[in-house]
Order: structure tokens, then C-alpha cells, then sequence
């Protein structure tokens, strides 16, 4: 029974993201959703109380794999080399902007709703845990915790601008990531240059 409750609401999140996608989250109803699913009304209140918490849920799973990504870029960066590490975050992207296309298309078309501010809230928190990690291990340098929110917070949003305008183009979105890497990587360097030339 419990396998049956499983495939039932994995089918309502299947259907969730194809009609958020297909009108839109305002323009989808949890009947809408009930109906397509082939489940009646009432029983899909039982695995999602509204359709924010299904949008929740959604999220929920890309965040999943945005973490695992910024966790393995993270684990294996073993040198000073910050351009191996941002060009790993660059191709990462491009993978997940490929394999969950669907799901980054209804998160833009959500983006004032609460579940995607909790979502970006908690990616920017992890990014600049990691952003914390990777600065610190070049020339041992130590920048106050503003930075790093500075850094993540232009990282995050330069990325959702740059997916949300190319996810349609993956080559020119690669493209565009690795310029704005390059660009964030040089004013990253020359900023820790001239901290440690006031040393």
C-alpha cells in the first residue's frame, strides 16, 4: 500500500509540473491537477494541503541536486585553482539547466511566490558557505562575512538571469556562464591581490 501512495504522489508531482508549465502557477488548480493525475479532488489534499506545497515540493527536489553538485565541487577541490572550481559550477549548471528544464522554467514563472523565496534563501545560505570555503584556501585569505554574502548573492543572481534568458540555447547559455565566471573570477582575484598587497 505504501508503494502505491509513493507512485500516486510522484504522479501528482509529474502532472504538477506539467501543468504549472504548460499555464502557468496561477492558471492551475489543484482539480486541474486532481483530474489529470486521475485521482479525485479530495484524495490529493491528502499528499499536498494546497498547490504551494506541491510547487514547495518541487523545489524541494531541485534544491536536492543543487546541493549534491555545490557538495562534490566542494569535496574534490584540492588546489588554489578557483577557475577549476567555477568552471565545475559553470558545467554543473548547464547539466542541471538540461535535465531539469521543466522544473527551472516553473521556478521563473514563480518567482514571487513564497516557496521560491524560502528555495533561493536556503541556496544563497549553502552558497556562501561554499564561497566561504573556496576563498579562504587561496593565499589563506580572510574577508569578512559580507563579501562572501556579496559574492553569493551575485553569483545566484547572475546565474538565474543568465538560465532564465538562455535555457532554450544550451550552447550560448555555457557560453554566457563562462564569461560571467571569467568575469567574476578576475574581480575575485584582483580584490585578494590588493588585500594582500595592504599586508
Amino acid at each position: 500500500m505504501q508503494k502505491l501512495k509513493e507512485e500516486v504522489k510522484q504522479k501528482i508531482i509529474d502532472v504538477g509540473k506539467h501543468r504549472f508549465k504548460a499555464f502557468g502557477f496561477e492558471n492551475t488548480s489543484m482539480k486541474d491537477i486532481a483530474g489529470d493525475a486521475g485521482i479525485s479532488t479530495g484524495n490529493i489534499y491528502r499528499y499536498f494541503l494546497t498547490k504551494k506545497h506541491l510547487l514547495g515540493e518541487i523545489l524541494d527536489e531541485l534544491e536536492v541536486e543543487i546541493n549534491g553538485l555545490l557538495d562534490e565541487i566542494s569535496s574534490s577541490y584540492s588546489s588554489n585553482d578557483l577557475h577549476e572550481a567555477f568552471a565545475k559550477i559553470t558545467e554543473g549548471t548547464v547539466e542541471l539547466a538540461k535535465k531539469n528544464a521543466d522544473t527551472f522554467k516553473i521556478m521563473f514563472n514563480s518567482q514571487n511566490e513564497s516557496q521560491f523565496m524560502n528555495f533561493k534563501n536556503r541556496i544563497l545560505d549553502t552558497l556562501m558557505m561554499k564561497m566561504s570555503f573556496l576563498t579562504v584556501q587561496v593565499e589563506n585569505n580572510q574577508f569578512d562575512k559580507t563579501i562572501y554574502e556579496a559574492i553569493a548573492h551575485a553569483e545566484f543572481e547572475g546565474f538565474i538571469h543568465i538560465v532564465k534568458n538562455n535555457m532554450d540555447d544550451i550552447e550560448t547559455l555555457r557560453k554566457n556562464l563562462e564569461l560571467y565566471e571569467e568575469l567574476m573570477i578576475k574581480d575575485l582575484i584582483d580584490n585578494m591581490k590588493a588585500e594582500n598587497q595592504k599586508k
